[in-house]
């Protein structure tokens, strides 16, 4: 039980309730034998919400939409891969100096490197949004990939694909990315050896859409969703049945949520825990 000693963790956004960090970090903390809790605030003025993680010494909290961008003016310091993506996810409280970090970048990059090596590969990330944006500089912020296709999901998208494409240039040296459209996906097919979805097709109310169909797929290729409820999303149904690599969006979530553990706890995650209660919350979802 929380006494005067427990000290607090939490997550900031708006809707939070259902988020499955609560569940993967309380039990995380019992299984190391932490005295804390982790709590979800639903918040509204992020402003006073900042100045309560100083005021009431709050250790750390994970942020979600629609703070992650907003807070960062917010902070004390933002370490170098959340200012590159322009995005912070966690925040860490040392003596009141509240530090920003991007868990989610290096959480995609450990779940998708289990699978294959990125270097020296060509790789395709589908869709341009915040999370797109997140993972085309993990790419390359964490490892050496030959080049990055960024496609557009619309043909109304195209215009931002580009604009992240160029992004992403100016902030890395030697970074090859370009911006294409998905009614071209034939033509670069055969060069493609990994696959990301981060589109929101898959993700409910959209269970039964996947951005690409079975002949866009290729038994060669590693492919992707970042899309982690459902956890067996139909571009995901579609590309197993051709024989592909398949890496989930569970493990993007592990990840990222054992990163945070670690920066705040200085303890290390007991994986295993946290894989099985988000697995479980996963499954009570679908009910």
């Amino acid at each position: 039980m929380p006494d005067a000693a427990t000290s607090v963790y939490g997550i900031i956004g708006n809707p939070v309730r259902h988020s499955f960090s609560p569940v993967m970090h309380n039990s995380a903390f019992a299984k190391v034998g932490i005295n804390a809790v982790y709590v979800a605030f639903e918040v509204n003025n992020l402003h006073q919400a900042i100045d309560g993680i100083r005021g009431l010494e709050i250790c750390g909290v994970s942020v979600t939409i629609p703070h992650k961008i907003s807070v960062i003016p917010l902070l004390d310091e933002v370490e170098e891969i959340a200012d590159m993506i322009g995005s912070v996810n966690t925040i860490i409280n040392r003596n009141g100096n509240l530090i920003g970090t991007n868990t989610d970048a290096y959480g995609f990059y450990r779940a998708l490197s289990e699978k294959i090596s990125i270097d020296g590969k060509t790789v395709a990330v589908l869709g341009s949004g915040g999370a797109s944006r997140a993972i085309c500089f993990a790419l390359f912020h964490y490892a050496k990939p030959k080049k990055v296709l960024l496609f557009a999901a619309r043909p109304e998208d195209t215009e931002q694909a580009r604009e992240l494409s160029g992004n992403v240039s100016s902030k890395i040296d030697n970074s090859d990315i370009s911006a294409v459209s998905l009614s071209d996906w034939s033509k670069y097919k055969n060069d493609i050896e990994i696959v990301i979805n981060t589109t929101p097709l898959g993700m409910h109310p959209l269970e039964d859409l996947s951005p690409l169909k079975e002949n866009d797929f290729d038994e060669r290729m590693t492919v992707m969703d970042i899309v982690y409820n459902p956890h067996q999303t139909r571009f995901l149904s579609i590309a197993l049945e051709k024989g592909c690599n398949i890496c989930y969006g569970i493990d993007m979530l592990l990840y990222q949520g054992i990163r945070q553990f670690e920066l705040w706890t200085n303890s290390k995650a007991p994986v295993d825990v946290m894989r099985k209660v988000l697995t479980e919350r996963i499954n009570k979802a679908k009910k």
